[in-house]
């Protein structure tokens, strides 16, 4: 396998398990723990740079076979992975989680633990998904 795909690939593993973990937390722990928090946060952009470092990191591989066009946003990057039948049904998920990064990035004096909590709960399994359809370089 390509190294850096399997660095990235081991960099989402990582942090989708410190995700879990968070996950057993209870809502009402959560909320109260402003260092998981803002950990959980940060486990979350990384989780998703990842994914998006990955798809851009296949990309550039597959296009010695393929046609691809170069993604000029990290939103590209699943478009085209969808476009190529790789994610197979996956691109809205990875568009809104991509969105979400974008946020957590730019604007996270906005984030609401509440959205972050409930993200963790609800969305997780679509990386999980996005892992196990990527082909194997």
């Amino acid at each position: 396998m390509d190294e850096k795909l399997a660095f990235q690939m081991r960099q989402i593993s990582k942090n989708l398990g410190r995700l879990k973990e968070v996950a057993k937390t209870s809502r009402e722990d959560y909320l109260n723990n402003s260092i998981l928090q803002s950990a959980s946060e940060r486990y979350l952009q990384l989780c998703i740079e990842s994914c998006i470092n990955l798809g851009n990191r296949l990309i550039s591989i597959l296009q010695v076979d393929q046609q691809f066009d170069a993604p000029k946003t990290y939103a590209d990057v699943f478009r085209e992975l969808e476009k190529h039948r790789i994610t197979q049904n996956l691109e809205p998920a990875m568009i809104e989680i991509t969105k979400f990064r974008n946020r957590l990035v730019h604007v996270y004096w906005e984030i609401s633990p509440e959205v972050v909590y409930n993200i963790i709960h609800g969305n997780l399994e679509d990386i999980n998904r996005y892992l196990s359809r990527l082909p194997s370089m």
